[in-house]
């Protein structure tokens, strides 16, 4: 049985390294595979049914202004129906 798997990056970045980075996963959306990488880390994933999509925006006078986008969809269940029981075929 597969275990369950994170990925998590932080780090400063400028606009241009974004949207470099939305533009690469606007190519993973389209392709329905997503590959997410580090020195240590990498996860594999494949949005390929529908997908919920959720976007906040937050912006403090004289602080912090902040966006989350978040995407989420329900892995497809692998069941193998029948796999333990054999088949024969004669003639």
């Amino acid at each position: 049985m597969a275990s369950d798997q994170e990925f998590e990056f932080e780090s400063f970045q400028d606009p241009g390294s974004i949207k470099a980075f939305l533009d690469s996963l606007t190519e993973g959306f389209g392709n329905g595979k997503i590959v997410l990488s580090s020195e240590t880390e990498e996860i594999a994933l494949f949005p390929n049914s529908l997908l919920r999509f959720t976007i906040k925006a937050k912006r403090k006078i004289n602080e912090k202004s902040q966006l989350s986008i978040k995407v989420s969809w329900k892995e497809p269940k692998l069941e193998m129906r029948g796999a333990d029981k054999k088949i024969r075929v004669s003639s």
